[in-house]
């Protein structure tokens, strides 16, 4: 038994081995991310809270409905896709998140820059976001490298 796997190999055995149920939950945290903030920012959060916001940030108040609405929307479409596009499938929808989160991010810090230093740290929190969805591109485009060796 102790035989069973070569000492050699026996980290890499074990990191797949968490890789295969970790990374599953890892996708599904970030679609619930994603779907959690658009039913916020749809139906939870006031809407003239948001459209304040948005006018803070320069959107025009005749667009306000559209921008929030479509920012929603938008999100909801990224965790669904998270949990819809299968395995191989998924790199151009980790960089689309990305950017997103990049431009999100940058535009608050840029004209809401209170949230910086906000204690609940609303902009920090996406660092390990970011994080997170550049593994799971790393690791799509192994994966991707890989099968074509074969």
């Amino acid at each position: 038994m102790a035989d069973f796997i070569s000492p050699d190999r026996r980290r890499a055995e074990r990191t797949q081995a968490q890789l295969n149920w970790l990374l599953p939950l890892l996708r599904l945290s970030i679609a619930a991310v994603w779907i959690a903030t658009a039913w916020v920012s749809a139906l939870a959060y006031p809407a003239a809270e948001s459209y304040r916001l948005l006018e803070r940030t320069g959107v025009p108040a005749a667009l306000a409905p559209l921008m929030l609405y479509g920012a929603a929307g938008l999100d909801l479409l990224l965790g669904v896709a998270t949990l819809a596009l299968p395995r191989g499938k998924r790199g151009p929808l980790w960089l689309a998140q990305i950017a997103l989160i990049a431009f999100y991010s940058l535009l608050i810090a840029w004209r809401l820059p209170e949230f910086l230093i906000h204690p609940y740290g609303p902009l920090t929190k996406n660092l390990p976001m970011l994080a997170a969805i550049w593994l799971l591109y790393e690791l799509e485009n192994a994966e991707k490298a890989e099968k074509g060796k074969r």
